[in-house]
């Protein structure tokens, strides 16, 4: 088969990516760790013995929204070679039309070994290696998508330059034999404290509000079991809240205009000398509609509504899981 990258399959992903790795918020020990294994040995080409050779199999696992995926994208920018990623899922997809799964992962592996130094991403991996499926026929596809990562694995051993990254929500979940081929496995844990403080400033960066340093450290405070996916849920639901305040509003006043606009028009109070009683439908020009700014009320609102999607039993299943596969290893 001819394994040029021009003919890349469309369910293998050779995208570039453009997450610098100081973008990655907090971590930073992970980062250190996969900067050592991955990125430095292909910046810094050392011999080395057998006893020393570099890993081929590192598992990122954790809860879903910790910036796994995120993670695995700046290490694809950081290194200094190709990047080839698919998708658990759609792997999984592919067993009821015309690709064999176990064909994708063949065809992964080959790209990888004919464009060295190179970075296998199996996104998801957890979800196309469970030991327990719903149907029959599934049970038959991950059997088969098992038995051909195992070979793919095992070959590896007389290949040098292909590192194996693997990002699993639910690692409890894959075959323990799976689980062995990565003889890294690194959890990454939800946002600290001051990570998620990092999080709010930066995607409040771009937003139209007041809130001040004080307050975000106790928005931070009272997120303790949120994501980084639950902070940024988080925030586009109070914008959201405050967009919705334009569509309400009976009022509004014409300011001086923001973003390279002459004026805008935004919600205010009938008892403001600058109201104008007029509803969003009757404004001509939409892109001139300034939503209200962002205030604390609307974030403690918020805190309220939006849920952390992780919860106690949660965060004990990773503990269990921690705690077996120490004893495993």
């Amino acid at each position: 088969m001819d394994t040029k990258e021009s003919k890349l399959p469309e369910y293998i992903s050779k995208e570039k990516f453009n997450i610098k790795w100081e973008e990655v918020v907090g971590q930073e020990k992970v980062k250190e760790t996969l900067k050592e294994l991955i990125i430095d040995p292909v910046k810094s080409p050392k011999q080395l013995d057998n006893k020393q050779k570099p890993l081929k199999g590192i598992l990122l696992y954790g809860p879903p929204g910790v910036g796994k995926t995120y993670l695995a994208k700046a290490i694809a920018n950081e290194f200094k070679g190709k990047f080839f990623t698919v998708y658990g899922p759609t792997i999984v997809s592919q067993w009821n039309v015309q690709t064999k799964p176990e064909r994708i992962i063949k065809d992964l592996f080959d790209y990888a070994k004919k464009n060295k130094p190179a970075i296998i991403c199996l996104d998801e991996i957890d979800f196309i290696t469970k030991t327990n499926n719903d149907s029959e026929n599934m049970n038959d596809t991950t059997r088969k998508l098992k038995q051909e990562f195992l070979k793919q694995m095992h070959e590896l051993d007389n290949e040098d330059g292909i590192v194996v990254l693997g990002t699993a929500a639910y690692p409890w979940e894959l075959d323990s034999t799976v689980r062995k081929c990565f003889q890294k496995k690194i959890y990454i844990t939800l946002p600290e404290l001051n990570a998620r403080k990092i999080l709010l400033e930066l995607n409040l960066k771009n937003t139209y509000n007041n809130i001040t340093n004080e307050q975000i450290e106790y928005i931070a405070k009272n997120t303790e079991f949120f994501s980084c996916s639950d902070i940024i849920r988080l925030i586009q639901d109070v914008n959201y809240e405050s967009t919705k305040k334009c569509f309400k509003a009976e009022y509004f006043k014409k300011i001086k205009g923001i973003n390279g606009l002459e004026w805008n028009y935004t919600p205010c109070e009938q008892n403001e000398p600058e109201a104008i009683k007029m509803k969003i439908e009757d404004i001509t020009d939409k892109n001139s509609i300034l939503p209200p700014k962002i205030n604390f009320e609307d974030f403690e609102k918020g805190i309220h509504t939006v849920k952390p999607s992780l919860n106690i039993q949660d965060l004990k299943n990773y503990e269990k899981f921690i705690e077996e596969l120490s004893q495993e290893e």
